[in-house]
């Protein structure tokens, strides 16, 4: 199958989706399409009204004044009735058709990003935050527009096309064949335009995602930028971006008004045409004024109604480009069941009992890399244990703490959690994170208060229990003088907390959450001395029936641990 093939495949399996989804919202839809109907019809009502009107004025000039005023008066009041419920449909329309879009959006939204947030972690990480964004909003928004705006406006435009072409027919016939020279070139010229077209909303939508990531990142780590001096050198290389954004979005304009320009000039001469044989009909008797008037507004009807059912063939791609985007997340490899069974079952009954963690034999590699991350690795924990990783950077320390969270899957061998007081074990699963709380390098409080970010770990959580917490991690004392204590707020990236403090916070955040296996990754590395040792001292006593692990660089953390592993070389070797 050639690439062209594959486009158009490609293309009618997203229209395929969108049917699919138009189909969840059918009453609406069918409502909003009956009431566009009904506004054409009054529309087509109103321009038989008008020639009416204007063909008994003619010929009616010898007739009793009043006579002719009274029916004029009735032409002239079904006009403006005809008018004024083309208007009251047209505003329901409106109404119905907001009211389907943001459901639609809302619910796409929200389903998209319940995919999203379900996906392996290995495959979301390929994904930058812009280029999600991107998605999660203007995909969605364009593929929501469709779905109440194509099939519908599709329904109505040919309503409209057909009567006004019917209606002239009846009137005159060569006038209406005149009227479709239009519609075959038009159809020649959409159908070399399609895959063209795909291709140009395909890269505009991706050198969006990669604007909104590059703001995105921009605005996130703004301290670093002015701490380093390098505002200028981000703000070249936004106006880079933009250049190809311009130069792309230029050349896709470049096109669109060049076929538009070539179909006006076309529609242009058919209507001169038809004005032309409109005029010629009068002149030799074989229609009336009216009738001549009633051909103006028909043909314009008619001009537009096919001028619009053309331009769905652009919004059409669009919406296939973004659907097509859309697609890609919703089929994003998924976590297995959080909820397992087996899991759930073993972790009520043992979760308060001594535990085991094991790695035995694994291998790992990431995604496109040629090299394994980690290679005949073993590893054991068990509760009382306060276990150490050790090694440089980028050796393998974290992507081990991504197994025990089965964040990822090793290629190779065994990994499990297994009772001490029976043999009873399970595998690790996504369903097994229910035992780990966990501490990674980077900041993770959320834009919210403080108490909320506790509460996320464990949501029936009382304020006695966070501030426990809060002193275990050596936080409480800050926290404290804050003006509304726990319920204070922490901004967007902990603006108005120094980097060791949230360090802290995400450390009582752990505590919370009381599981009984802990991981922390360079948990304290942004401790000072005396801090951390209050930390360590702290966590010492409050983990003494739980397993704890830590990754680190420093020899303070080995002082409270009775096990050490050194990960280098895509290896983990006891060294304590």
């Amino acid at each position: 199958m050639n690439k062209k093939d594959r486009d158009l495949r490609g293309i009618f399996s997203e229209l395929i989706n969108i049917g699919k989804l138009a189909k969840r919202y059918g009453s609406l839809i069918v409502m909003y399409t009956v009431l566009a109907l009904v506004g054409t019809v009054f529309s087509l009502l109103t321009s038989l009204a008008y020639q009416s009107l204007i063909d008994f004025v003619i010929k009616s000039t010898n007739e009793n004044s009043l006579l002719k005023f009274t029916t004029v008066s009735q032409v002239v009041a079904a006009a403006v009735s005809f008018t004024v419920f083309s208007i009251v449909f047209s505003a329901l329309n409106s109404r119905i058709s907001e009211k389907i879009r943001i459901k639609i959006n809302t619910e796409m939204t929200a389903d998209i990003f319940d995919s999203f947030i379900c996906s392996q972690w290995e495959y979301t990480s390929l994904y930058s935050s812009g280029d999600i964004l991107n998605r999660f909003n203007n995909d969605v928004g364009t593929v929501a527009s469709s779905v109440i705006g194509i099939l519908p406006n599709f329904i109505a435009k040919m309503f409209q096309f057909a009567g006004a072409f019917f209606v002239i027919f009846h009137y005159d016939r060569i006038m209406a064949l005149i009227a479709l020279v239009t519609i075959p070139l038009s159809l020649i010229f959409s159908r070399l335009l399609i895959k063209k077209m795909h291709t140009y909303a395909k890269e505009i939508k991706k050198i969006n995602s990669k604007l909104m990531a590059f703001n995105s990142d921009a605005l996130l780590n703004m301290q670093y930028l002015k701490s380093f001096g390098i505002v200028s050198i981000f703000c070249m290389n936004l106006r880079k971006l933009q250049r190809e954004y311009v130069k792309l979005d230029l050349d896709y304009n470049k096109f669109t008004v060049l076929i538009t320009s070539v179909m006006s000039f076309i529609t242009q001469m058919v209507s001169y045409a038809c004005f032309g044989w409109g005029v010629y009909r009068l002149w030799t008797g074989f229609i009336s004024y009216g009738t001549l008037v009633l051909f103006i507004q028909l043909y314009s009807m008619l001009s537009s109604s096919f001028s619009s059912l053309i331009n769905i063939v652009p919004t059409l791609i669009n919406a296939c480009a973004a659907s097509e985007r859309i697609t890609e997340i919703k089929n994003l490899p998924k976590d297995d069941s959080l909820d397992d069974p087996k899991a759930v079952e073993f972790f009520d009954l043992y979760k308060n009992e001594p535990l085991s963690v094991d790695l035995n034999n694994i291998s790992f590699r990431y995604m496109g890399d040629e090299e394994d991350a980690l290679k005949d690795v073993s590893f054991h924990s068990e509760t009382g244990d306060f276990t150490a990783l050790t090694g440089p950077s980028g050796e393998g320390k974290t992507t081990l703490l991504r197994i025990l969270l089965a964040l990822v899957t090793p290629q190779d061998g065994v990994c499990k959690i297994s009772s001490a007081c029976s043999s009873e074990h399970v595998y690790l699963s996504p369903s097994t994170r229910r035992f780990f709380a966990y501490v990674p390098q980077k900041n993770t409080m959320f834009g919210d208060t403080l108490a909320a970010n506790m509460r996320l770990v464990k949501p029936d959580a009382t304020d006695e229990e966070i501030c426990e917490a809060l002193k275990i991690a050596c936080a409480y004392d800050f926290v404290v003088k804050e003006k509304d204590g726990i319920n204070c707020n922490i901004g967007d990236g902990g603006v108005g907390f120094s980097e060791g403090q949230m360090q802290r916070l995400s450390l009582a955040r752990a505590v919370l959450r009381n599981a009984p296996i802990n991981l922390f990754d360079e948990a304290t590395s942004a401790l000072d001395i005396d801090t951390e040792k209050q930390v360590l001292e702290n966590l010492s006593e409050w983990g003494k029936n739980k397993i704890c692990i830590f990754t680190t660089h420093r020899t303070s953390v080995f002082e409270v641990c009775n096990k050490a592993y050194a990960v280098t070389d895509c290896s983990c070797t006891p060294i304590m």
